[in-house]
């Protein structure tokens, strides 16, 4: 009889012990990164920031990568911008690993006036044109624009002397969309009688990027400025923004160099070789820089077995910020690459959230 128990007994326990772990990998959508930071940076720019002829793209600043990403559930549908052959759209990865599907898109873990608080003052958006409205979104939809617009104007009115930017990296538009009507949502949504672009204390047609100074973004911190981006040319009629391109040419308005791992050694290396690279030449001097030093979860390549021992992206970022701060070149790191941009921007695992934006108040007050 207990020969008998052994033989089934210990393969069911054996199975069992492979089984549950690939189930919760496929479906768990949790992660087991701590809370966010609970440190107070409102006022990181006018701590910082003491000369206002300080250009903007010279200034440091913190970065959240898919910014407006953390309502991400394992119920948000998919962003109708992901192509046909995405994974996302694989039904059967959906039913059965939704839940890696999840850890893979939400790169943040706090709304836009959290982040703010928190220092963050670059905004990596993402954005779709989804069953009539627009929507934030990283793979998957996160949350209606207006929700986030509602955070960030709120703050911004509290808080005179900040700016921000609002780079609208990728933007999916059904045949009928296009970037005219996105700007005048922006322009006309209005969260207790103010809307996002009101906070544009110039202008972007007669003012190119490379002369736009503190003073000049926020009315001699008088007020709270915004500098938007976005993948079109400015013109009479989109008077708000600056050209970001894909970074490739000093004629574009932002570089940043994606490294697409989610190795810490291949992350440092790409940092630390742009850096370099950087810092050699002069022809990327009057855009914006961005360190992007976020992890990407791969399935399909060699970063397979970090990703899922990693088990989220910010579960990644929760590990990689803290190291990443802690590297001796990281005040180096600023000098050539300003915007340091990241998931989870707000963790607090080895005060990463206070040790980058106190390294940044230092170095903005050498400017």
């Amino acid at each position: 009889m207990g020969f008998i128990r052994k033989r089934i007994i210990r393969p069911i326990i054996i199975l069992g012990a492979i089984i549950v772990p690939i189930v919760l990998f496929a479906q768990g959508s949790f992660s087991f990164t701590l809370g966010e930071s609970d440190g107070d940076y409102t006022n990181v720019m006018r701590e910082g920031v003491e000369d206002g002829t300080s250009r903007v793209v010279d200034i440091a600043m913190l970065g959240a990568h898919d910014a407006f990403s953390h309502k991400i559930t394992p119920d948000s549908a998919i962003d109708p911008g992901e192509p046909d052959d995405s994974l996302l759209r694989n039904g059967t990865l959906q039913k059965f690993a939704d839940g890696v599907f999840v850890r893979l898109s939400k790169a943040q873990k706090s709304g836009a006036e959290k982040l703010f608080a928190s220092g963050v003052r670059y905004f990596d958006v993402r954005l779709s044109y989804f069953e009539g409205e627009w929507y934030t979104k990283h793979g998957l939809i996160s949350d209606k624009l207006a929700n986030y617009l509602d955070e960030l104007i709120s703050i911004l009115n509290e808080n005179p002397g900040e700016f921000i930017i609002f780079d609208m990296q990728h933007v999916y538009f059904p045949d009928t969309i296009n970037f005219s009507d996105l700007f005048d949502f922006l322009s006309t949504y209005e969260y207790e009688g103010t809307s996002l672009t009101d906070f544009i204390n110039y202008d972007p047609l007669s003012l190119e990027l490379r002369d736009l100074t503190y003073d000049t973004v926020t009315d001699a911190g008088t007020k709270a400025g915004v500098v938007m981006l976005a993948k079109t040319a400015a013109s009479a009629s989109l008077p708000f923004h600056y050209n970001r391109g894909n970074g490739d040419t000093a004629i574009i308005n932002i570089r940043s160099l994606w490294h697409n791992t989610s190795d810490t050694t291949t992350l440092l290396n790409g940092i630390r070789a742009e850096y370099e690279y950087l810092n050699s030449t002069v022809i990327f001097e009057d855009i914006l820089r961005v360190n992007q030093a976020q992890k990407t979860g791969a399935l399909t390549s060699t970063d397979v077995w970090d990703t899922v021992f990693g088990w989220s992206l910010l579960d990644l970022a929760n590990n990689s910020n803290a190291q990443l701060v802690e590297e001796i070149e990281f005040g180096q790191w600023l000098t050539v690459m300003p915007i340091f941009m990241v998931d989870f921007a707000d963790s607090t695992k080895g005060d990463f959230n206070t040790l980058a934006n106190e390294a940044m108040i230092v170095y903005n007050k050498t400017l």
